[in-house]
């Protein structure tokens, strides 16, 4: 069995594991059971470096996940390696610590 899986009929071939990034972006109003600290920019470089050696192409990221696409927009080295893949409905507002949704079609 393979590790890697076309992603529909786009073309595109990706890992059957992604990477996760709520933590790199988001330590208010998630629900985990203990707080943590959100990684430096040294930590999440070596992390995508980590993942990217194991064979992970496919970063899940999502307005909802606070700083995160932005970060991984200025520390992503080498961007055709990647493929991302993002959300939409959920907004997260990192001055008050809210949520906002929105589904409409103007929005998506």
């Amino acid at each position: 069995m393979s590790f890697m899986r076309p992603l529909g009929n786009t073309g595109l071939t990706v890992s059957a594991l992604g990477l996760g990034t709520v933590k790199i972006g988001r330590d208010k109003g998630v629900k985990y059971p203990n707080g943590f600290t959100i990684p430096d920019d040294h930590a999440v470089t070596e992390l995508l470096a980590q993942a990217r050696d194991l064979g992970i192409n496919l970063i899940d990221t999502a307005p909802a996940y606070g700083h995160s696409e932005a970060r991984l927009g200025q520390l992503i080295s080498q961007r055709q390696d990647w493929v991302i893949v993002t959300k939409v409905g959920e907004e997260f507002d990192n001055d008050s610590g809210e949520s906002h949704f929105d589904f409409s079609p103007e929005h998506v």
